[in-house]
């Protein structure tokens, strides 16, 4: 965090002008807080009582790089804050590009002269553990429930970020406004008789209103390259229900596959083999979940399952960098358990050199006594049973055997249910 600190005097002959206290902003901004102080009333001890009069009434705002207005309180708001995904009323939020700003001071009535006292602070981008929902449907479909309700429903549900992917409709992204504490990612599902996509985009300025309704590999592979182009991370969906993707997986673009849809049932397994025979024959292709969530359903609610995702920021750009990076992993609910792994100081979606001696370190955030947890990779899998509730952790020789990822098992009325699985650490 890098604060500045301004006191700036000013006069009777300056008023009805506006004053620049200039800044320099670095690169890599997440969030701008911005506070000042002033005498703003005066006041006088009288026989009756005390008097209280205004005296001065200065305005607050902020200038970009370019020298424009970037946001504007007037005199309301002692205190603002612009992020990378929500700002104070009458102040812009996105990225924050480098160079000279400015505090903007409004100086609209100076009885003599003021102090204006002026605290800003900046800070930069860090390495978050965000948890979230890839697939939620609003009115805008077949969904039950608004825009509005549904971020409020995942900020209570305590979710880091959202994406909104309502069946070849973009109108939801529309109605996303300024929430506070929740990013949420614009989107949409690509639906056909054939399968279904969801496309996310990592700017809420982008509105990518294209022909949906395809007849044609030809003219559908057309469409996911426009979407590409226009900066969508395309994930293919829940490959083996009733909607089954039935158009292949050569010749059109996608980033990433949805091998968890809802609650964890046997299509869920089928997409999680093809996934893993992906990884085997060499493709890098990151898997993510999403609860496709229309309505409460048995076994079904926001953020059921939950990717755990590690991000730059908590801009939807960032976002899905870490998912397209293969920077997380997915359990059955928000509360975890979160899989993580370290090779080598790789991470989740890093390459790690192997080298004779290379060592592994597994941890399972919120594990329960009696989990198991898989270590699964090209040569096969090996297991391991959870002790004791906590964190666990477990270190493991390393080969050359293309990745690891992991999978955790949790008893459940009887029967082992997979409640978490992780995307791979890569070896090369």
């Amino acid at each position: 965090m890098e604060e500045f600190r301004f006191v700036q005097t000013c006069s009777k002959d300056q008023e009805g002008t506006y004053a620049k206290l200039p800044f320099n902003m670095p690169e890599g901004i997440e969030r701008i807080e911005l506070e000042y102080d002033y005498p703003r009333y005066a006041e006088e001890t009288l026989p009756e009582g005390t008097a209280r009069r205004e005296v001065n009434v200065i305005d607050l705002g902020i200038y970009d790089q370019k020298g424009d207005l970037f946001g504007w309180s007037g005199s309301n708001r002692r205190s603002v804050y612009l992020s990378s995904t929500s700002a104070s009323p009458g102040y812009r939020h996105g990225k924050f590009k480098g160079g000279k700003w400015a505090v903007a001071l409004g100086l609209y009535k100076i009885e003599s002269s003021v102090e204006v006292r002026v605290s800003l602070r900046i800070y930069p981008r860090e390495r978050l553990l965000l948890r979230g929902d890839l697939h939620i449907h609003t009115v805008n479909s077949d969904g039950s429930y608004s825009t509005a309700f549904v971020i409020r429903s995942c900020t209570q549900a305590g979710l880091d970020f959202i994406a909104l992917t309502d069946h070849n409709n973009t109108k939801q992204n529309s109605e996303i406004g300024n929430p506070e504490g929740l990013t949420v990612i614009p989107g949409l599902e690509f639906t056909n008789y054939r399968g279904h996509a969801n496309f996310f985009f990592p700017d809420p300025e982008i509105r990518f209103n294209d022909n949906f309704l395809v007849n044609t590999f030809d003219e559908m592979a057309a469409l996911f390259r426009r979407a590409r182009e226009a900066g969508a991370l395309i994930s293919l969906n829940h490959l083996f229900t009733d909607c089954a993707w039935e158009f292949g997986y050569e010749g059109f673009p996608f980033d990433a596959l949805e091998v968890w849809n809802g609650p964890m049932q046997s299509f869920n397994l089928r997409s999680l083999e093809l996934w893993h025979r992906f990884l085997c024959e060499g493709k890098r292709i990151p898997a993510l979940g999403g609860s496709d969530m229309h309505r409460n359903e048995l076994g079904k609610t926001f953020g059921t399952p939950c990717n755990f995702v590690y991000s730059r920021g908590r801009s939807a750009a960032d976002i899905l960098s870490g998912i397209r990076e293969g920077r997380g992993s997915i359990a059955y609910a928000g509360e975890g358990p979160h899989l993580d792994m370290d090779i080598g100081g790789a991470g989740l979606g890093d390459t790690a050199a192997f080298r004779p001696g290379l060592e592994g370190l597994i941890t399972m955030t919120r594990a329960c006594r009696g989990d198991v947890l898989k270590l699964i990779s090209r040569k096969g899998a090996e297991e391991f049973t959870v002790s004791f509730d906590g964190t666990w952790r477990r270190r493991f020789p390393v080969e050359d055997s293309g990745f690891y990822r992991l999978e955790a098992y949790r008893p459940l009325i009887g029967f082992p249910m997979l409640i978490a699985l992780s995307n791979p650490v890569y070896i090369g």
